[in-house]
């Protein structure tokens, strides 16, 4: 049996709109508990509008990156930085997620330390900011052997039917 290949983490094409929509959306419906968002509000986007957010991007300000593994793919997280003048030293990773056939691989190590060091290009970026679920205790995990520090909880922080999810904030000084 040949060995796994490896991924290759890389901003995401306009082209690759759909690819990163149906994993985006896979996402939100397996695991409903750790995004704001919701596979209802989201899957009614006209592909135009995802493509044109991928054309939007910039290294300055706000870019998605994916994981591929043999051209598919398999992974992706979001990196945007705060748009006001006086919050602009700091970025907030967002959509993190690897499907999970393809979890326990370092895919989402590699993607994080991808979007880390894409913060650090950022001309005066700072910080990095991430919010994850409490009970996510893999997540938390890796973002803490990253050098991401909790700084608080967000109680309630979101409202799933008549649940509610609790959320740890965490930062990285860069």
């Amino acid at each position: 049996m040949a060995p796994p290949t490896e991924p290759i983490i890389r901003t995401l094409l306009p082209a690759e709109a759909a690819a990163f929509w149906s994993l985006r959306l896979r996402a939100l419906r397996e695991h409903p508990d750790c995004f704001a968002s919701s596979p209802e509000e989201e899957e009614n986007v006209p592909l135009d509008v995802v493509r044109a957010r991928l054309d939007s991007q910039s290294p300055s300000t706000n870019l998605v990156l994916g994981a591929f593994v043999d051209d598919k793919l398999v992974g992706m997280t979001g990196l945007r930085r705060d748009s006001f003048r006086k919050a602009a030293h700091k970025a907030r990773i967002w959509g993190m997620y690897v499907a999970p056939e393809h979890q326990s691989r370092g895919i989402g190590r590699r993607l994080l330390e991808a979007a880390i060091d894409a913060g650090r290009k950022m001309g005066g970026v700072e910080q990095l900011h991430l919010e994850v679920m409490v009970d996510n205790g893999p997540a938390r995990a890796l973002y803490r052997a990253l050098g991401f520090q909790p700084y608080g909880v967000e109680k309630r922080a979101l409202r799933i039917g008549d649940a509610y999810v609790d959320e740890e904030l965490m930062f990285l000084m860069l």
